[in-house]
C-alpha cells in the first residue's frame, strides 16, 4: 500500500490482477486460492465485457476475466460490502462465462469448466461445502 490505495478497491484490483502484464500476481492468486492438483503456469485475460444479445439485456462487467492453460474460464471478484442480490449477481456472472463460450449452433458438451472466485470482507457462508459447487 504504498500509495495509499488499498486493493480492494476496485480500480486498484483491476489494475494488479486484471491487466496482462501482471498475469504472475494473477496466477499466484489463482493458485493460492484454487489448489488444485495441477498447478495453472498461464492465464490469458480476457475482456472484462459480456456484451449483451439484446439491448434489454443485462451488460455484465466482470473484475477479472482469464481462461488458463487448462481451458477453464475464471472470474475473479473483489467485493468490499455484502448487499441483497449479491448471491444472485454472482451466479449470473457465472452463468455469462458458459454463454460466452458458445456461439449459435455450438454443442454444450464444448463448453469449458468455469469457476468463479468472489473475495469479500467477511464469511458469507458459515458451512461453505454447502454453498461450493465442482470438483478438484
Amino acid at each position: 500500500m504504498l500509495l495509499g490505495i488499498r486493493p480492494t478497491v476496485d480500480f486498484a484490483f483491476k489494475m494488479i490482477f486484471g491487466l496482462p502484464q501482471n498475469s504472475a500476481a494473477l496466477i499466484g492468486l489463482l493458485n493460492a486460492i484454487l489448489d488444485l492438483k495441477q498447478a495453472i503456469v498461464a492465464v490469458e485475460v480476457l475482456n472484462p465485457f459480456s456484451y449483451q444479445e439484446f439491448a434489454e439485456s443485462k451488460l455484465i462487467v466482470l473484475d477479472v476475466r482469464c481462461r488458463d492453460d487448462s481451458g477453464r474460464w475464471l472470474n475473479v471478484e473483489m467485493q468490499v460490502s455484502v448487499y441483497a442480490g449479491l448471491i444472485e449477481r454472482l451466479v449470473y456472472y457465472a452463468c455469462s462465462m458458459y454463454v460466452d463460450q458458445l456461439s449459435p449452433g455450438s454443442n454444450y458438451a464444448l463448453a469449458s469448466p468455469s469457476i468463479s472466485i468472489c473475495l469479500l470482507d467477511r464469511v458469507l457462508f458459515r458451512n461453505p461445502s454447502s454453498h461450493t459447487i465442482g470438483s478438484k
